[in-house]
């Protein structure tokens, strides 16, 4: 009697040890898995983290290519980067707003694409894995743009190019 008591509680035992690691299966099951595109953005975000500094982003040639726009801030080019590719690393522009204090702040990238052709430019380039990223052609500057809120939420969506709560 005593050896099925004994062979009860180790039987106990072990349903209890694979209870608790099928539930730690199940919890690393319920993860959130990143989407490529997802993890392209933490990329481009790890990439860019530096140009919080402006000094940074002017050191490198950068300049403000816009003034103020509403809802954008200000756009830094570097103009070696506008090139035609698509870079996930070296956005063509940083773009940056000014704090309550008159600070400029980083608060987003962009990627400039020269299309071969600015009168006719076809479709699209192809930026982040799927489609979520949306390409705007800017008729004014000849060049497909793609605006990424990578620092300031932006409440419509990382990739649409105005951000309300910039005024």
């Amino acid at each position: 009697m005593k050896t099925n008591a004994i062979n009860f509680k180790f039987l106990i035992g072990l349903f209890a040890i694979s209870l608790v690691f099928s539930c730690s299966n199940d919890d690393d099951n319920n993860d959130v898995q990143l989407e490529q595109w997802e993890i392209e953005i933490e990329q481009a975000r790890t990439a860019t983290t530096n140009y919080a500094d402006i000094n940074v982003a002017t050191g490198e040639g950068r300049f403000d290519a816009s003034g103020y726009i509403p809802n954008m801030g200000h756009h830094y080019l570097n103009p070696a980067l506008a090139d035609g590719t698509f870079n996930l690393l070296q956005p063509e522009f940083i773009l940056y707003a000014p704090d309550e204090n008159d600070v400029m702040q980083m608060v987003a990238i962009e990627y400039g694409i020269v299309p071969e052709d600015p009168e006719n430019p076809g479709s699209p380039p192809e930026g982040f894995t799927g489609s979520e990223d949306v390409w705007h052609f800017n008729e004014m500057i000849g060049m497909w743009t793609l605006h990424v809120w990578t620092v300031m939420e932006n409440p419509d969506g990382i990739f649409t190019p105005m951000n309300p709560d910039l005024d």
